[in-house]
């Protein structure tokens, strides 16, 4: 039976064994994902998934940047269904099971672009090589690392073929699925979903104008009553994200972004040369020159696709078909100007009247729209190439084989040989040029040798490990021999806490990956962090970076670094690392090859109980000189947070100095119980842990104040007697405190 005559399950098949064999080094899991993907976002969904498993809620991650809210965080993936769903199947899911769940999305999002060409006309053949192209062209594989921005690129034919459904026959239920489809993208707040949300829109304002003519009377009430569902599941399913983001941003680093922040993120013209050579900027092989980074400005097309436009005029002739490429070329064209950022003007327009814009930094997460419209164009182009021609299909694949000819010849050594890899594909080229022309007339065999030289382009040059598998880090750290003895001095005695660690010229590797072995450390690998922490203790972006030193935490044997309770330093050996001298209080408690870990001797516990008080009403006039000629465990700084706070505080102090008995403590990531004994009088409770919106303190189930203490902490007042203070992270009263903000 000819390929054209395929039911879409068979054709699904096809799609399902070049998807295996596009991503088969992963899927054994000989590789991982790279880069950001397990170094921090693997971490990131292991730790939902694992703290869900135990019964506990993942509200508040205590691991990383001495705690943050990752259920707020933009993403954090706590509310994707899918991705999530997978990681909980597993007891203790490894990178490559993560690896399968990303992938996964991607195959889903082949599938409904898939079914989407076929609705716009495409014949099987242009369907497949669609929905191949948007599953492994340009930035969909170059930047697998951005495990939020794939999923967003997944759900997006996904969301478009469900909307396309919903209006060729308007009901609650095709209503439904539009909705689900839609709420699952917006669960990704990232830039793409962002832009994907409006060309979503624009297209259902497009097709309802459309259809509306056509529409009986009928039709248009069931239209109406199935969008009403649309948007309520899709409020329902993205609205808590969205609100939980809205309020952690609000008091984060990054409340907005100056235009400027897009500078080194925003691409150029140079750009479209990558979509003929995928190394014309050494973004394969050598020293990388072109714009922005070596993944965001790749977006090479493959030789097959690349040669199949030419049927693009055919497709304009079609009438359903042309619809679908107007639209699209809006999106191109858009996306393009989009990702260019600040080297046009479009970008800064947008950026001053545009909300939200201002909350992003990469202009050049457009390219994945750019790719999804080139699926769209390729899989319409492709269905008028005639299969039943051997000397159509010689001729293309003539020029194919030049052109990979000259794609493996620029990524040989300097004077010296081809990279090997990369030859195979130029191989392969000839031997299907070569059997075409000398045996193959059928249709089916013309189609096979089109599909395989389109899979071999893309292994060679796409998916060839450059930028989509890397080492298991994750695996590497669970068995490192440094983070075992670590995690075994970091055991805490029953009824007190762990104390943290703290990371210079380590890597990344030392992140968030220390979530799999519950370290706690004051740093982590995130673009989102809270300002307060910024400002006192100093916060990176990851541990490629060097340390942030502040005024009050200028080295690592501050005291504002003993009041947070480090008690390890974990220091980097690398050949090019910095002249470095112990710390004052630090002494070596071991090393390895790769590290050497420092205790502070220095460390305060995490848990104080001082007596005596001293108000600082404006924490910023707090000098530093002051701050640490302090001893924590007699006196604590009150540095209120708002005119409230102040009040309490103020009030407090007057009968507050007592000294407490501590009895024993238990935390769980949301929840941290102290027992306590006021013989005397009431008495402060000081916590080496942040003082952040959403954290209320109770004592035997009545509500007590939290104040604001030695800058960035959180201390209260514990009543005379035997109490049962308890600390509960509470995400919707984040929310409330952030909505109270915006209306003072």
């Amino acid at each position: 039976m000819p390929l054209s005559q395929r039911p879409f399950l068979r054709l699904f098949g096809a799609l399902l064994l070049i998807w295996l064999l596009l991503n088969l080094p992963v899927l054994l899991g000989l590789r991982v994902l790279p880069w950001d993907a397990i170094n921090q976002f693997y971490p990131t969904v292991y730790f939902n998934a694992n703290t869900l498993r135990h019964g506990l809620a993942p509200w508040w991650n205590p691991y990383i940047y001495s705690g943050y809210p990752q259920i707020a965080d933009p993403q954090g993936m706590l509310f994707s269904p899918l991705l999530m769903g997978w990681m909980l199947l597993r007891s203790n899911p490894s990178a490559s099971w993560f690896a399968w769940g990303v992938l996964l999305h991607l195959l889903m999002g082949g599938t409904a672009m898939l079914a989407g060409l076929r609705r716009s006309g495409a014949n099987t053949f242009g369907a497949l090589i669609g929905a191949v192209v948007f599953m492994a062209d340009g930035v969909a594989a170059a930047r697998l690392e951005h495990t939020p921005i794939v999923l967003a690129y997944a759900y997006a034919p996904v969301a478009w073929l469900a909307l396309r459904h919903f209006m060729s026959s308007p009901n609650w239920r095709s209503g439904l699925w539009f909705g689900l489809a839609s709420g699952a993208l917006i669960t990704q707040l990232v830039q793409l979903t962002y832009l994907l949300v409006l060309m979503l829109v624009i297209y259902a304002i497009a097709a309802t104008i459309a259809h509306w003519r056509r529409y009986s009377a009928i039709d248009r009430r069931r239209w109406c009553a199935g969008m009403g569902i649309a948007l309520l599941v899709a409020v329902a399913l993205g609205l808590p994200q969205l609100l939980l983001s809205w309020a952690y941003i609000s008091v984060s680093n990054r409340a907005v972004l100056p235009l400027d922040a897009a500078t080194v993120t925003s691409l150029d013209s140079r750009v479209f040369l990558s979509l003929f050579d995928p190394n014309v900027w050494h973004a394969l092989r050598g020293q990388y020159n072109g714009p922005a980074s070596r993944a965001e400005g790749y977006l090479y097309l493959g030789a097959v696709p690349t040669l199949l436009l030419m049927g693009l005029g055919l497709a304009w002739k079609q009438p359903q078909q042309r619809r679908q490429l107007l639209f699209f070329a809006a999106v191109a064209l858009l996306a393009c100007l989009y990702m260019f950022g600040v080297n046009t003007p479009f970008y800064g327009w947008l950026y001053s009247w545009l909300p939200g814009i201002q909350q992003f930094r990469r202009p050049s997460d457009a390219a994945y729209l750019l790719n999804l419209s080139f699926a769209v164009f390729i899989g319409l182009a492709a269905s008028h190439l005639d299969l039943h021609s051997r000397r159509h299909v010689m001729w293309l694949l003539a020029l194919a084989t030049a052109w990979l000819g000259l794609a493996s010849l620029h990524m040989r050594d300097v004077g010296v040989r081809w990279q090997s890899p990369t030859i195979l594909a130029f191989v392969l080229a000839c031997i299907a040029l070569w059997h075409v022309g000398r045996f193959a007339t059928k249709a089916r065999h013309h189609t096979f040798w089109l599909l395989a030289l389109l899979v071999a382009d893309y292994r060679c040059f796409n998916l060839n490990g450059t930028f989509n598998q890397g080492r298991d880090q994750a695996r590497s750290f669970i068995r490192d021999e440094a983070v075992n003895r670590l995690a075994e001095q970091l055991k805490s005695e029953p009824g007190t806490l762990p104390q943290r660690i703290e990371t210079v010229e380590a890597g990344v590797y030392w992140d968030n990956l220390v979530v799999l072995r519950g370290l706690s450390s004051t740093q982590g690998y995130n673009p989102l962090r809270y300002a307060l922490y910024d400002h006192w203790y100093g916060a990176r972006d990851s541990g490629s970076l060097p340390r942030p030193n502040t005024a009050f935490n200028p080295a690592p044997d501050s005291d504002l670094s003993a009041l947070l309770g480090v008690g390890y330093l974990v220091k980097g050996l690398k050949e090019n690392a910095s002249s470095w001298s112990p710390p004052r209080g630090y002494e070596l408690s071991f090393a390895t090859t790769k590290v050497e870990v420092w205790r502070n001797t220095g460390a305060y516990p995490h848990l104080l109980t001082p007596v005596t008080a001293r108000m600082q009403d404006d924490a910023s006039s707090l000098s530093p000189e002051n701050f640490s000629s302090t001893d924590f465990r007699e006196t604590i700084w009150l540095t209120p947070r708002d005119e409230q706070d102040r009040l309490a505080a103020e009030a407090n102090m007057v009968n507050c100095g007592h000294r407490l008995r501590l009895l024993e403590s238990h935390a769980t990531p949301t929840q941290l119980t102290i027992h306590a004994h006021a013989s005397e009088g009431p008495g402060w409770l000081v916590l080496s842990e942040l003082d952040f919106p959403g954290w209320e303190a109770t004592s035997d189930g009545l509500a007590l104040p939290i104040h604001r203490a030695n800058g960035m902490f959180r201390a209260v007042c514990v009543p005379t007697g035997e109490h049962s203070v308890q600390f509960t992270f509470h995400p919707w009263a984040m929310v409330a405190d952030a909505w109270r903000r915006t209306r003072h």
